[in-house]
């Protein structure tokens, strides 16, 4: 007998069935989904909330009527009784991260956060990625520290993808103009994942001093150039690990890193496990989905599927 499918189940209904859960936010569901050539699902609704991050390919959403085109990075959020829909678009090998919670009967203010907005943002190569991975790989492993680490990782998330909705008022030309060099900034990092940051390099490429590159680039994306460095060079990993066929010497040397030691040094200080643990917590789940009956034949999949 498989165990009950905590996702699709009211809020109070999971509580008595979550191993070492004992407060609020509660994670029922944290996993990686690779959809079929064709995948959809229509018209479903949950008592939960989702959190919907896209790794790789496209697919569209209908939530409450509204179409959202997506693709790597983006981020949707869909409430409790929300009405949606997807699709993976044709010739797209669509990946995502789904991240199913609730507040049980604890207020939050979600709306607050926001705005009733369903479209989160773009959060590739930001910290939020680095969490969203973090957590579904934490949330195979047993334990109460690991459960109490996925629930803290749920509200960084909710804390770093809320940041830029709050009201703001409408940037002057000079912020806008810092705001692209900043991006430009990120961009070339990006990437250069192969190589450390060159202040003098930097400074000669975009006519800024190192000092100023790094208290601009920390307000607009809330780590400094280095620190952004280490966590896109862990988030390209991942998706190296994930999505390639590479080994564990040729990610670390396209990150960045000669001595495969280090970098697995680096890489389980920053996420508490190595490279191939996390591969095995992620990729060793199953979720069960009926198909909706016009999908292709099969009344169930065993390859995952996202709850939304």
């Amino acid at each position: 007998m498989r165990e009950p499918d905590l996702a699709a189940l009211a809020p109070r209904e999971t509580l008595g069935k979550l191993e070492h859960s004992y407060f609020p936010p509660y994670v029922t569901l944290a996993h990686i989904f690779t959809a079929p050539r064709e995948w959809r699902m229509d018209s479903r609704v949950l008592e939960q909330y989702v959190f919907e991050y896209v790794i790789g390919g496209k697919s569209e959403y209908v939530v409450e009527g509204s179409t959202y085109s997506l693709s790597k990075g983006d981020l949707l959020l869909y409430r409790p009784y929300d009405v949606h829909s997807a699709r993976a678009l044709p010739d797209s090998d669509y990946v995502s991260i789904s991240i199913v919670f609730h507040f049980a009967d604890n207020p939050f203010p979600f709306e607050e956060l926001y705005r009733n907005e369903y479209y989160v943002g773009n959060f590739a190569d930001r910290p939020a990625e680095q969490y969203l991975y973090e957590l579904t790989a934490k949330y195979k492993q047993s334990g109460l520290h690991n459960r109490i680490l996925c629930q803290g990782l749920l509200l960084l998330i909710l804390s770093e993808t809320s940041a830029g909705k709050k009201e703001s008022k409408a940037p002057t030309g000079s912020q806008q103009k810092n705001l692209a060099r900043m991006v430009q900034i990120k961009k070339h990092i990006v990437e250069h994942l192969d190589r450390d940051i060159d202040p003098a390099e930097l400074e000669k490429r975009f006519g800024l001093t190192w000092n100023y590159i790094i208290n601009q680039f920390n307000k607009t994306f809330g780590v400094t150039p280095v620190q952004f460095l280490t966590w896109a060079r862990v988030a390209k990993a991942k998706q190296l690990a994930l999505q390639t066929k590479m080994s564990f010497s040729e990610i670390a040397y396209s990150v960045g890193y000669k001595d495969v030691h280090t970098f697995g040094k680096m890489f389980k200080k920053k996420t508490s496990m190595s490279l191939t643990e996390f591969c095995a917590s992620v990729c060793d789940h199953e979720y069960f989905v009926t198909w909706p009956e016009d999908a292709k034949p099969g009344a169930r999949s065993r390859a995952g599927a996202p709850v939304g």
